[in-house]
């Protein structure tokens, strides 16, 4: 009899069988949803002190030189006085299987003096003067990357990354003169005060790179990071100045040119787990810069007149360029979040 009651009871029975089996299912999408999922999405800000030395210092020191051969004397600029240095990193990343793809931007800043005199002579006259340049120097390093983990996530405590992309290498120095200029022809000398409110140097370079990503988990809390990376490419070269005297003289000059470069990265990190979402770093990143400059363009007016002769001389002088090197360095902190999803 039992039997013939369960079976006549058996829609009520039904619904309660499918009850169970939904919760279940419910329950098991939660426990899933609860799990990290395989793929990350990851953003990650710091900053830091930094060691700054651009490559744009022997260049311009280059052109106080030239600059007092062109007027039959002397010429240079002391070492750049850097303060204010500090880096700043951000980096969105997205992991998926084995592959990684990054937007990373690494900043550099200093606030830069120094202090220059050129002496020659114009129209036969003697002319010296001193200036004072103060600024603010600025790199700029873009690089949207991709990655193939080279062990397939085979191994969960280690990873290698082979890398490759491009980067932009962008670099902005923006400077106030103050200049004293010293005129004398004869027994008669003036005192000429200048000032110039806004004059810049700019570098836009765009590079293929390549390199290497390796990440080891020391412990459950604990990851290690080290990169090493190459690039090369091309850019522009441009620097304005324009210099005015309280008598109502000015100088003019500008140089439009083309640039060759090449670089090297090392970074060594590393991060410690708050928890599987948040993570705190610690990095020491580095670079090396190469620069060539090739075919520059001297455009210059002033008061005084130029000569043809002198126009052909800093042609001479200054389209060939020269070869620089310049390098950065920061210990930047900050931290990373980290969303996990299927």
């Amino acid at each position: 009899m039992s039997f013939f009651r369960a079976f006549q009871n058996w829609p009520e029975v039904k619904g309660g069988l499918f009850a169970v089996a939904l919760l279940c299912s419910l329950w098991g999408v939660e426990v899933r949803a609860e799990e990290p999922g395989p793929n990350e999405l990851q953003i990650s800000l710091g900053l830091g002190p930094s060691n700054y030395a651009s490559q744009m210092e022997p260049r311009i020191q280059n052109e106080f030189l030239f600059g007092g051969f062109l007027l039959g004397g002397a010429g240079f600029a002391e070492d750049w006085k850097y303060s204010g240095s500090s880096g700043q990193r951000f980096r969105l990343a997205y992991l998926r299987n084995s592959w990684l793809f990054e937007l990373e931007q690494q900043t550099y800043n200093a606030d830069i003096a120094y202090t220059s005199f050129v002496q020659g002579t114009i129209n036969s006259a003697t002319v010296a003067r001193a200036t004072l340049v103060e600024g603010e120097l600025e790199m700029r390093q873009t690089g949207l990357l991709a990655g193939f983990d080279w062990l397939q996530r085979k191994n969960s405590d280690l990873s290698i990354y082979l890398l490759f992309g491009f980067r932009s290498v962008d670099e902005s120095f923006l400077n106030e003169h103050t200049a004293i200029t010293s005129v004398s022809s004869g027994t008669a000398s003036v005192i000429v005060p200048g000032a110039s409110p806004v004059n810049e140097t700019l570098i836009f370079q765009g590079a293929l790179y390549s390199g290497f990503d390796i990440q080891y988990r020391y412990s459950a809390q604990i990851t290690l990071q080290l990169r090493l990376g190459l690039e090369s490419g091309t850019g522009d070269w441009e620097s304005t100045e324009l210099l005015y005297g309280t008598d109502g003289s000015f100088d003019f000059r500008r140089e439009i040119g083309e640039t060759s470069m090449g670089g090297l990265q090392l970074d060594f990190g590393m991060e410690y787990a708050l928890n599987p979402d948040w993570s705190l770093f610690l990095k020491l990143q580095s670079h090396r810069l190469w620069l060539q400059t090739s075919r520059v363009l001297p455009l210059t007016a002033n008061s005084s007149g130029i000569t043809d002769s002198q126009r052909l001389q800093d042609l001479i002088l200054t389209y060939n360029g020269a070869r620089h090197e310049g390098r950065t360095s920061a210990v930047v902190m900050g931290f990373t979040y980290r969303y996990h999803f299927w």
